[in-house]
């Protein structure tokens, strides 16, 4: 399927079957980071903005991106500023995982279970979360299948 181009001419750089921690649908401009980092202190879910000034995406929106990263970092809090996040409109449209981190998943299942509504996240073995770096944006099915684009 590499090299693939689709009906909106964007061509496939790969594609991999991600573990689904939150199942979900989601086609969106991709931002990867080799960084893992806390979202408590260093998200602002009232904008979606990195606001941790020595993470390397500091001043990033990740409002509506598919964010991949390795993992979280730091407090159990982190699952309450990305609730904050998706109920104020400003959360990334999916969570790519490199390490399975349940309090990034818990804030989503929480989500769900009391407003109805979710993001996907899931998570790829080692080269595929490395073929991220080389995508500009992605789409995750249902199943866990991560289409990543030119």
């Amino acid at each position: 399927m590499n090299g693939q181009v689709t009906p909106d001419n964007r061509s496939v750089v790969h594609t991999a079957k991600g573990r689904v921690l939150v199942s979900g649908q989601a086609d969106a401009q991709l931002c990867a980071t080799r960084n893992m980092i806390s979202f408590w202190g260093g998200y602002d879910p009232a904008t979606g903005v990195i606001i941790d000034q020595h993470h390397p995406l500091s001043g990033t929106n990740l409002t509506g991106k598919i964010f991949a990263l390795p993992k979280g970092k730091g407090s159990s809090t982190g699952s309450a500023v990305l609730l904050d996040a998706l109920q104020s409109g400003h959360a990334p449209a999916a969570i790519i995982l490199n390490k399975v981190d349940e309090i990034i998943a818990l804030g989503v299942v929480v989500f769900e279970e009391f407003f109805g509504q979710k993001i996907p996240v899931v998570q790829l073995d080692d080269a595929d979360f490395e073929a991220a770096f080389g995508a500009s944006s992605a789409s995750i099915a249902e199943d866990g299948t991560v289409t990543l684009y030119e």
